[in-house]
């Protein structure tokens, strides 16, 4: 039924000969979820960005491990007044190298190296948080098409309605306020299904954002079922599901360990090291040759760390409360978004079943007793408004169970990833 109305919108504005309650339409054979989701891994620009943050952490921690270059010294001393200098000048080249002897370079690595691993885990999250974006704009635009139909299904109502009420009229049998009536409960039930159409135009905009440049491969109408009921495993088993793997949670301890092993890098960054240089020198005296070495040994009397240290330390203490704080608010949120996936599925389901065949013999039954004089052209109009009603309230009742049910999953596998 969905198929039509897409058909439908493409094709112009409702008639009283448009397609038949159970039309369906196999011009376009659709779109699956992994159809968009492939789309998306594909084409969109995002993917690009966590690969680019994905490299520049990696070239990070080589650059971080890596020493300081050697330096190459070349003098050039000429004697003015009582020199023993050759006549020529003394020349003394030689080549110095820092010695990190306190390791700083490999813990300075160490902090790169966890940088690293918590950008891969926010790569992880803002992928998964893309797929679910893409799924809940599918339910969005499935839900949209099904709201479509139902707003079509009512105006195909009242026009019925509208030749019963004609017919009534003509033959004497009916006032003429009953025609006035029911030509404005269609007029309104065609502008709803107007503004139906727009929804559904929006919705497919949507889905184009969160696929990115290749939504234009997925064709047709989102081979989704709003109905199907939302699984939601029990509290702790998905909690145990959050705290091991969530991305933002693995990345804030990462970031933990990373902001611990700056303190080491402070510390040992007070003695950063010995300078060693080897050198050799021509002309001191006429025809001497000489070779030397030199040692450079900084002396931690001004500058013993004072500030670095702490500052190091407080920010361990910072993001140790951060990675704290997420845990505890995720938690919460869990335990929340469980409450209300499974309050909005048993509602769901509740409301299906009680409405199940009520709807359709509501109308026949206003038909018939309005044929035999029964009923007036309000009742009448209201009984295919209820009808609609009816219809939109299970499906605005499933659509937020699914969509509780995708939260839940948001809450487990992504966090506050946006």
């Amino acid at each position: 039924m969905i198929g039509w109305a897409l058909a439908l919108l493409l094709a112009g504005p409702p008639t009283l000969d448009g397609p038949p309650r159970a039309a369906t339409s196999a011009a376009e054979p659709g779109f699956s979820l992994d159809q968009a989701l492939a789309a998306m891994r594909e084409g969109h620009p995002l993917r690009e960005f966590a690969a680019a943050r994905a490299d520049s952490a990696a070239a990070t921690r080589v650059a971080a491990r890596l020493w300081e270059n050697p330096v190459v010294n070349v003098d050039y001393f000429l004697g003015v007044r009582s020199t023993s200098y050759d006549r020529a000048g003394a020349l003394v080249a030689g080549v110095a190298q820092w010695l990190p002897v306190t390791a700083a370079p490999r813990a300075r690595g160490q902090v790169a190296s966890h940088e690293e691993r918590a950008v891969a885990r926010d790569n992880q999250g803002l992928l998964r948080a893309l797929e679910l974006e893409v799924e809940r704009a599918m339910l969005g635009l499935a839900g949209a098409l099904r709201a479509a139909e139902i707003h079509h299904d009512a105006l195909r109502d009242l026009q019925e309605s509208e030749r019963i009420v004609g017919a009534r009229v003509a033959g004497g049998v009916a006032p003429k306020y009953d025609a006035t009536r029911i030509g404005l409960a269609v007029a309104a039930a065609e502008a709803a299904f107007r503004g139906a159409e727009a929804d559904v135009s929006e919705a497919r905009g949507q889905l184009d954002v969160a696929v990115g440049p290749l939504a234009e491969r997925l064709r047709g109408q989102p081979r989704v079922d709003v109905f199907a009921p939302a699984e939601v495993p029990p509290l702790a088993t998905l909690q145990a599901r959050m705290l091991e793997g969530r991305p933002d949670l693995a990345a804030a301890s990462e970031r933990l360990a990373a902001a611990r092993a700056s303190v080491r890098v402070a510390r040992r960054e007070v003695f950063p090291g010995i300078g060693l240089r080897v050198a050799a020198g021509f002309g001191q005296g006429p025809g001497q040759v000489d070779v030397g070495a030199g040692l450079t040994v900084p002396l931690p009397i001004l500058s013993r760390g004072q500030g670095f240290i702490d500052r190091a330390r407080a920010e361990a203490r910072a993001a140790d409360s951060v990675a704290r704080a997420l845990v505890v608010a995720a938690e919460q949120r869990l335990r929340a978004a469980h409450e209300v996936a499974r309050r909005r599925n048993e509602t769901s389901q509740r409301h299906v079943a009680m409405s199940r065949d009520a709807a359709e013999a509501l109308l026949h039954q206003a038909q018939a007793n309005y044929q035999n004089g029964r009923l007036s052209a309000f009742e009448l109009a209201d009984a295919s408004l209820s009808v609609r009603e009816m219809h939109l309230r299970d499906l605005e009742l499933a659509l937020a169970a699914r969509l509780a049910e995708l939260e839940v999953r948001r809450v487990v596998e992504v966090g506050g990833v946006e």
